[in-house]
């Protein structure tokens, strides 16, 4: 015991803690999925992609961006697109929920090592039950894929024209990339444009996006809440529910209800975007546009042509993101809502910051004003770095 506090004091540079150890799967991640996609079998084509653009893939993929050198549909073959899907629900359900799921299924013994890097890489409090938390997130969105997928998949083959086979695949490559918040898809250049009036590929995929995007901790509470067999109104039992859970739903439901007023009012007469749909179809459209522009990258308008204000507006929902613990980027709902609950504090006049009549810690305020101050200084510095990079492009 002395010889390894020893060693682990002279070179604490070698200690493998829970968040070097996250970054190192990633990392890790990452790079197997490079070599993949760098392999001739990947494309469709034949022919290598290089191993700079099939290292921007695999970083997307496993990061959940939805960012792509190369159209997915046209240039990765069924190899290379399975192996961006096992990036993607790799990188969403994170490197320990893997290895401690197949260290489940081979018997294996999780160390306390693992555990405490799991509970790294969900934010929990407590050490305790990290086993059983991973397996619920894994129940979870395989339950939700599997629903989405086969939904998908009838609604591919009725309305796109799709054989079987591709109707299938279809589903579940939808399925994952919405759940997981990736914004990968395998439709075509036009992604899913063509698919601006169809309701049903609409609420399916916002329905999975929005699942994805809410958090893991938040569906365990609400089926934990939901399963108890005590005969209790649907009114106590929400507001039984943590305040994490009811910042994430209000917040939630804030954004997407605020950001399809906001498209709808700003686009309603552009011809390139809403104009020419029917009023049912716009307020479809935007609430398309509201749902994935935060934490996906889906569209059925283009892009290009939205109103600047709107271009600056989807880039503010895009820097909110999800919620914590869940397949989603960004500062996360709660970081807003704990910024919004501290300036009505402070606009009542109240010494403690307060929400849904419970106090938030002032710990708790501190960090979420550390992540939005880092993650503005980080968007300003690269903001600035591409206006004079691609200035003369």
């Amino acid at each position: 015991m002395k010889e390894n506090s020893s060693f682990d004091h002279t070179i604490p540079h070698f200690k493998l803690t829970p968040p070097r150890a996250i970054m190192i799967g990633f990392g890790v991640m990452i790079l197997i999925g490079t070599l993949l996609l760098n392999l001739p079998i990947a494309t469709a084509s034949g022919e290598s992609i290089g191993f700079l653009d099939a290292l921007f893939t695999a970083t997307s993929a496993n990061c959940v961006t939805g960012l792509v050198v190369v159209n997915t549909f046209d240039y990765w073959s069924i190899f290379g697109k399975v192996v961006i899907l096992i990036l993607i629900e790799c990188g969403a359900l994170g490197f320990m929920s893997i290895l401690t799921l197949l260290m489940i299924l081979m018997r294996k013994e999780i160390s306390l090592k693992n555990r405490l890097v799991i509970q790294a890489s969900f934010n929990q409090n407590s050490i305790g039950g990290m086993v059983r938390l991973v397996k619920k997130v894994v129940a979870i969105t395989l339950s939700f894929q599997a629903v989405g997928a086969i939904l998908l998949a009838i609604t591919f083959y009725h309305s796109a024209d799709m054989s079987v086979p591709e109707a299938i695949f279809n589903g579940i490559f939808h399925s994952i990339s919405s759940f997981c918040n990736a914004g990968f898809d395998n439709i075509g250049t036009q992604s899913l444009l063509p698919f601006v009036t169809n309701p049903a590929i609409n609420f399916i995929i916002m329905a999975l996006v929005i699942s994805g995007g809410l958090g893991f901790t938040v569906w365990i509470e609400i089926f934990d809440k939901f399963k108890n067999r005590k005969k209790q109104s649907l009114r106590i039992r929400i507001n039984h529910l943590s305040l994490h859970t009811k910042i994430v739903l209000t917040v939630t439901g804030a954004l997407i209800i605020g950001g399809t007023l906001f498209f709808l009012l700003c686009e309603w007469s552009n011809p390139a975007t809403l104009g020419p749909l029917s009023t049912p179809e716009k307020v479809q459209a935007s609430l398309f546009q509201s749902v994935t522009v935060r934490t996906v990258g889906f569209f059925t308008i283009d892009q290009g042509t939205l109103s600047d204000i709107s271009k600056f507006f989807s880039s503010l929902l895009m820097l909110v993101g999800g919620s914590p613990v869940s397949t989603a980027g960004g500062i996360k709902t709660v970081t807003l809502g704990v910024i919004f609950f501290t300036m009505l504090s402070v606009i009542r006049g109240r010494n403690r910051i307060e929400a849904f009549g419970r106090t938030i810690p002032f710990e708790i305020m501190q960090k979420a004003l550390m992540v939005i101050s880092t993650i503005l200084v980080i968007v300003l510095t690269a903001t600035i770095i591409l206006h004079f990079t691609e200035a003369n492009n």
